[in-house]
């Protein structure tokens, strides 16, 4: 049975033989970790709104350039079919790296909201983000309805 995290204004569904932490500062949660039995994990982190997806993204990579050594990175736009209105205006990054003997594949994706930025982070041994790559589309897709779902609420509220 898949479980459920509400974090950050935003709900994630994920298997339920994978295990959660949050980070938080000053008792608020400003990020959250899903980790599967293996390798791989997602990785939400919420910035404060006067920080662009550019930035974002450009921040998470800085910080995975400095911990690991000949890091390839390409842009791609994450818009999927399903949710063109969430991620329309999303950008990405997929990045290859080596650690000890595996090659690592990450995948960001920045989302700028009206009162936060986003950065969803997949990332896994290669050969295990490929097996993979479905559920990280599913644990994305209920991730973009739950920003639709709120984006929805907020334009129903008066001014």
């Amino acid at each position: 049975m898949p479980k459920i995290h509400r974090a950050l204004g935003l709900s994630v569904t994920y298997p339920d033989n994978w295990t959660l932490t949050e980070d938080v500062q000053d008792d608020q949660v400003v990020g959250f970790q899903i980790q599967s039995p293996a390798t791989a994990f997602l990785s939400v982190i919420g910035f404060d709104p006067s920080t662009s997806a550019e930035q974002a993204i450009e921040q998470v990579t800085q910080l995975i350039s400095v911990d690991y050594d000949n890091v390839e990175s390409e842009d791609f736009s994450p818009q999927e079919d399903s949710h063109p209105g969430i991620l329309a205006d999303a950008i990405g990054r997929e990045m290859y790296f080596y650690y000890l003997d595996m090659l690592v594949h990450t995948e960001l994706i920045a989302i700028g909201l009206p009162n936060q930025t986003i950065l969803v982070q997949f990332q896994a041994e290669d050969a295990e983000y490929r097996s993979l790559e479905r559920v990280y589309a599913a644990m994305l897709m209920t991730l973009c309805e739950s920003i639709e779902s709120t984006q929805e609420g907020l334009a129903g509220e008066p001014d």
